[in-house]
């Protein structure tokens, strides 16, 4: 150890003022990556609204309430005969853990295609999942059973190269690539910084320092992000759009209230240590 502590403020000033900056930087695109460059975002949506009773019920119900908008005749019967039926067998619908793994793996699928350049599958079979529904609104009525001719047309959706517009694989990898190297320049700030700090307790409240500013920040962008999220679920036309909105979109910010809440309470133990009387005393010496 040395070969720390160099006490110069020339090389210290610098190395501290880059390492915050690059630490911020890190921070915020690092929870940007938890979110949506590690694992499929689309699946951390999917099963954000899946696992909210209140959105399945209220999805039931939205279902019934827009097929009447447009039905005439006999399904309109249908339809105000047995809504709360169902209603209930769409909230049961998208609560069954079968339809959940068949919808994993269809946006897996796809997902991999565009982002990850895996080319092994190229078609989406949406029928497993189509017929699985149709099971559930028959047990209501036998007479939806006639929809399986029309079910039966379906054909897999096939899935097609990138050709307009940026591609996603690449904007991952380049993605990917940024947070590392921030990672990496933060690290070699802050070793920079032990090198040339003056002693052991600056570098324990210096660093300190800028965790707490850096968690303090990433708690902010929070709270910032979901009164956005709010005010754009408060000004959804559908009903249903206002109840999603906030739950898709908290899997996707909530990266940034953790990481902060961890950077704030490691902030605030390097703070407190440096101020401690035994850090005092091995100054001294």
């Amino acid at each position: 150890m040395s070969f720390l502590f160099k006490a110069k403020r020339g090389g210290a000033v610098p190395s501290a003022t880059f390492f915050a900056i690059f630490f911020i930087l890190f921070s915020i695109l690092g929870s940007v990556y938890l979110a949506i460059g590690i694992g499929n975002p689309v699946n951390k949506v999917s099963n954000a609204l899946l696992s909210s009773a209140s959105f399945k019920h209220d999805a039931g119900t939205y279902f019934v309430s827009k097929a009447l908008e447009s039905a005439t005749g006999d399904e309109r019967t249908l339809l105000l005969k047995k809504g709360p039926q169902i209603s209930a067998a769409v909230t049961a619908f998208l609560g069954n853990p079968v339809f959940k793994g068949e919808l994993g793996a269809v946006s897996d699928i796809a997902y991999s295609y565009y982002t990850g350049g895996v080319k092994a599958r190229q078609s989406i079979d949406v029928k497993p999942i189509l017929q699985l529904a149709l099971l559930g609104f028959e047990s209501v009525d036998p007479q939806f059973a006639k929809l399986s001719k029309e079910l039966n047309k379906i054909k897999p959706i096939q899935l097609q190269p990138q050709t307009n517009g940026p591609d996603a694989s690449q904007i991952k990898s380049y993605f990917t690539l940024a947070v590392w190297l921030l990672f990496a320049l933060s690290v070699l700030t802050l070793l920079l910084y032990l090198l040339f700090a003056k002693s052991l307790r600056s570098a324990l409240r210096v660093p300190g320092i800028i965790f707490l500013s850096d968690g303090f920040l990433l708690v902010v962008l929070n709270i910032v992000a979901t009164a956005v999220v709010k005010h754009q679920a408060d000004t959804a036309t559908e009903s249903l759009a206002r109840e999603a909105i906030p739950i898709a979109a908290h899997p996707l910010i909530a990266p940034l209230m953790s990481n902060g809440i961890v950077e704030l309470l490691l902030g605030l133990v390097l703070v407190a240590v440096s101020y401690s009387k035994s850090m005092n005393i091995r100054s001294e010496r």
